[in-house]
């Protein structure tokens, strides 16, 4: 029987990108997934910033840049065509080194990813055949690879399973856990259309807030164009598999004429939270756990949040020996996190999905006076949360995202992520400060910590730990935010802004005893 540190269930996006951050660091990982070929539609079609950083650290971020497209921001339309809610894009200079959001193809993001697991010693894919029984004893978990095509069944051993299979997950169904129901359950088409010729179509992605038919449209990559159709009252979602009803529904917001469909789908949109994400060794991630409806473009989002929060976790106890505990965070940072990802997009989708007329009145001029009066949030970013629970440590930074600056290299400059392993980092911008961790060095030898100074300036120098900054965007944020010097989660979340000597050989004693497990 062969055994991996690490079995996967499911080879989406979200599998895959599990596998490859586990791999690159050195751990051995069986992936086990149905489907022998990609998926060649599109399903999800955004990723931010974020989950671009997750992506860098996979290896597959700089292929899959080119073939996207920022998002130019969303205008949410009412009854007189007026906008009465908007999501503008961040400006720059971008403080996580990507544009805040992007607009990708599906199919490409997985060939890149499928692509590089293929590249890496330490990964075993299966495709093609599914993860059946299994049974988590004695320190590993056993379970049975079937060939649907045979019968054939292998054993595979694993210390952790990982169950990436999708909101249908079989492993959570085994696990016996529960979703939690957030209310909200309507059924809509999504259609994926490549623009022919020029068309008048908006500027920006827009949410039709008509009560006569709720819409979206989004900007894809290229000639791609999106749009979601909500399934009017008197509507069964078979009707749309008729190309002439289908086009019917879609001519109120585009000249048909224009378009070739690439594909058409019904959806019920659904807003679910797991009650429970980890039993053991047997642990769950992405839509096997989570459900949102799209309107913030978070759902496979946060799926990749969850592989990078429990890929480090993980890494930490395989490589490092740490505290098999450690695993009780994920629950209490992730559920959290897209519990409130799941809270806004439920709002936004009740705003837009509205089908009485009287009451769509009333929500475009409330939302309109919001809007007129300056008090509307207007950033897609500032609906994302910070980490508020788990493991963070102390200082108005701690649970937010760092930046990632571009350093100087002899080649030209290089983002942080693509120089530095995701591990803990200390950060500072004080080369001195460096020094300050001569008081805890064995404790941040033991979580295997990295150090670094980023400072202004042309290249130069002999101290290979101080890096030159090309740009700002470093020195604007910490001084932005009134510290100099900040411990980084692998995850890239701030664990904790630093004072002094005194203060950082606290929070990394601290910190390496609740990894430990001796606090």
């Amino acid at each position: 029987m062969k055994h991996y540190d690490v079995v996967i269930s499911g080879c989406g996006p979200v599998g895959a990108v599990l596998a490859n951050l586990l791999a690159a660091s050195g751990l051995s990982v069986c992936i086990v997934e149905r489907f022998r070929e990609v998926y060649d539609k599109p399903r999800a079609i955004v990723v931010d910033w974020e989950a671009m950083r997750a992506l860098q650290f996979c290896g597959v971020a700089d292929a899959l840049f080119p073939g996207t497209k920022p998002h130019p921001g969303t205008n949410f339309v009412g009854l007189q065509g007026q906008t009465i809610k908007l999501f503008d894009p961040a400006p720059q200079p971008y403080v996580l080194g990507w544009p805040p959001t992007l607009t990708f193809v599906q199919p490409e993001l997985e060939r890149l990813l499928r692509a590089k697991l293929e590249q890496r010693p330490t990964v075993r894919t299966v495709y093609g055949r599914t993860l059946g029984a299994f049974s988590d004893t004695n320190g590993k978990v056993i379970a049975d690879i079937t060939d649907p095509e045979t019968g054939a069944v292998e054993q595979f051993s694993g210390d952790f399973l990982v169950g990436c299979d999708g909101a249908n997950s079989a492993i959570r169904a085994a696990l016996g856990f529960g979703l939690e129901d957030y209310g909200f359950d309507q059924w809509w088409v999504v259609l994926d259309a490549w623009q022919r010729r020029e068309t008048d179509l908006p500027a920006k992605s827009v949410q039709y807030c008509w009560p006569s038919r709720p819409g979206t449209y989004v900007i894809g990559p290229g000639d791609l164009r999106r749009w979601e159709l909500k399934l009017l009252a008197h509507e069964q979602p078979e009707d749309f598999e008729d190309p002439v009803y289908l086009e019917a529904a879609l001519s109120p917001f585009v000249d048909t004429s224009a378009l070739e469909i690439w594909r058409s789908a019904t959806y019920r949109f659904a807003a679910r939270v797991g009650d429970h994400w980890r039993k053991g060794r047997v642990l769950l991630a992405g839509d096997a756990v989570h459900q949102t409806p799209p309107f913030l473009g978070q759902g496979l989002c946060a799926g990749i949040r969850d592989a990078l929060n429990l890929s480090w976790k993980l890494v930490q106890m395989q490589r490092h020996g740490l505290n098999e505990a450690l695993l009780d965070s994920y629950q209490a940072e992730r559920k959290p996190h897209v519990g409130t990802l799941i809270a806004h997009a439920k709002e936004f989708g009740l705003i837009i999905g509205e089908m009485d007329e009287a009451k769509a009145k009333v929500r475009d001029a409330a939302l309109g006076a919001e809007l007129a009066s300056g008090k509307m949030v207007t950033s897609r970013q500032d609906h994302v949360p910070d980490l508020e629970a788990g493991l963070i440590g102390t200082g108005r930074m701690a649970g937010a995202l760092s930046a990632q600056p571009r350093i100087l290299t002899d080649g030209g400059s290089r983002l942080l992520d693509d120089l530095l392993a995701p591990e803990f980092l200390f950060l500072t911008s004080d080369p001195s400060a460096l020094r300050w961790l001569d008081d805890c060095s064995e404790a941040w030898a033991r979580i295997g910590g990295i150090e670094r100074a980023i400072v202004a300036g042309a290249a130069g120098g002999t101290d290979a730990r101080v890096l030159r900054e090309d740009g700002t965007i470093f020195a604007d944020w910490q001084s932005g935010n009134g510290f100099t010097s900040v411990l980084v989660r692998p995850d890239r979340y701030v664990y904790a802004t630093v004072r002094d000597s005194a203060d950082l050989a606290a929070q990394v004693q601290h910190l390496a005893g609740v990894l430990t497990g001796a606090a």
